[in-house]
């Protein structure tokens, strides 16, 4: 290959590809920016983003489904139910309100933003938020704790939980021992009514009188005088 050629070739291809480079840089200058400065400005997700999970406490009935369905363990629910002097009002959906949810913990820190208790929540109170900032100092700022009762009155309300439920099962078991001896004692024995005064009674048959009599057939009594079919037969020969 000629020195010359080659010189000249290298001085081409520095040049067309500078040229094109910053031709990508040239056309970029132009477009709109997209960068966001931050904190003066924050980016708006898209509603469905899956950015910061939050429950809406009123709307929450306690059914578990959640904390069930977390892959990871961090929803902590505890619940009582609801008394007629706990005037605990109604759902969303106007049916009345069966448990109160004394505890409703969820554990930021492990999140994996899955989803699954959005989507199992029946009442729809589980959803995300369009927020995206979770930058705390401790751990233990990012246990969220969305249920509204004051410790004393968790404390009250699990006794009296707990005291309904030892006298149901008290209840239950008192059930079981009643019909357990009930189902111990022997059936009675049905009752014959009787006779009328001067009817008379239909005489049973006897087992003698109800089994047939058999005939035995008679045997030949030899000595009697009495000739054999073979000796009539031989006295007709002669």
């Amino acid at each position: 290959m000629n020195a010359t050629y080659k010189y000249f070739r290298d001085i081409y291809l520095g040049v067309t590809t500078v040229s094109l480079g910053m031709w990508i840089t040239f056309r970029h200058f132009f477009m709109p920016t997209i960068t966001v400065q931050y904190p003066r400005e924050k980016l708006i997700y898209p509603p469905r983003a899956r950015t910061e999970l939050r429950n809406a406490i009123e709307s929450c009935n306690g059914c578990l489904q959640c904390a069930r369905a977390c892959p990871v363990e961090i929803i902590h629910i505890e619940t009582a139910k609801a008394q007629d002097e706990d005037n605990a009002g109604n759902m969303p959906d106007g049916k009345p309100r069966k448990l109160l949810v004394l505890t409703f913990d969820v554990e930021m820190s492990k999140c994996v933003h899955c989803g699954l208790c959005v989507e199992v929540c029946p009442t729809e109170s589980m959803h995300w938020n369009n927020e995206h900032e979770h930058v705390t100092f401790t751990r233990e700022e990012l246990m969220r704790h969305w249920a509204t009762y004051p410790p004393e009155e968790v404390r009250r309300l699990q006794e009296r939980d707990e005291i309904l439920k030892a006298e149901k099962a008290k209840q239950a078991a008192e059930a079981a021992a009643k019909k357990a001896a009930a189902g111990d004692q022997p059936a009675p024995k049905p009752v014959s009514k009787p006779a009328a005064d001067g009817a008379e009674k239909p005489a049973q048959p006897s087992a003698a009188a109800a089994t047939p009599a058999i005939e035995k057939p008679a045997k030949p009594e030899s000595g009697d005088g009495t000739d054999s079919p073979q000796k009539e037969n031989g006295k007709e020969k002669a």
